[in-house]
């Protein structure tokens, strides 16, 4: 069934959902038909079930069949030290399929790449979305400094290090969680220095070559969400 992304509000869609913008030059694009079937994604953990009703140029009316609420599956977040920009976006899609709730871009030693809130992002945002058939949008946050993230994160911080350790916890916990990864070059061992000595940061290595950010992101994710 063709999906699209349309941030629609459960009060106001109890009979149909009345889309626009991008949405409607979307559905234009791919031709779309009266009574033709449509899944909306409102970013939000909400999926409608609609087919097509009245078309015009500039909006669609989608008449509603019935409403899904999701339940997320999992609370993991993103902090990544931003590579270059293509393998940010390449990641920006991973962290959708992989169903990412928070994404936070970093500036570290050697990070490559300054994030700036664009139409292009939310594109990319959007179409992981709905290629995914994902109820969530993920949340991208402003780019800060390492140390300043370290400082206020009050999650539980899992740190994919691409250097093994003599030491260090590896253990699997529930509930929320963020993963930290670095850019290409990875991090100083200043910045790995401080991210080790903070408190509830759970250091992994895993057995591999070195990976490309965007590999390292999909590699980590899926070694939290596999069985203990």
């Amino acid at each position: 069934m063709r999906a699209i992304y349309f941030p629609f509000l459960k009060e106001n869609a109890s009979k149909n959902i009345l889309v626009s913008d991008e949405a409607v030059k979307h559905l234009h694009v791919v031709r779309i038909k009266s009574e033709d079937e449509i899944l909306v994604l409102n970013g939000k953990g909400l999926k409608a079930l609609t087919r097509v009703g009245l078309i015009s140029k500039n909006q669609i009316e989608l008449l509603v069949n019935s409403i899904e609420e999701s339940v997320a599956t999992h609370q993991i977040s993103l902090a990544i030290a931003t590579p270059k920009k293509d393998a940010f976006e390449d990641i920006l899609k991973i962290a959708v399929e992989l169903g990412v709730r928070d994404i936070y871009p970093l500036n570290s030693e050697f990070s490559q790449y300054e994030y700036l809130v664009s139409d292009r992002v939310q594109r990319i945002l959007e179409s992981a979305l709905i290629q995914s058939n994902n109820p969530f949008l993920p949340i991208i946050h402003p780019q800060i400094e390492l140390n300043i993230f370290l400082d206020k994160l009050n999650t539980p911080l899992y740190f994919f290090n691409s250097r093994p350790l003599d030491s260090g916890k590896d253990e699997k916990i529930s509930g929320e969680k963020t993963i930290l990864i670095g850019p290409e070059g990875g991090f100083s061992h200043v910045e790995e220095a401080n991210i080790l000595k903070k408190n509830n940061v759970f250091s992994i290595h895993l057995p591999t070559p070195i990976l490309r950010a965007p590999t390292a992101v999909a590699s980590s994710i899926g070694y939290l969400l596999s069985p203990r």
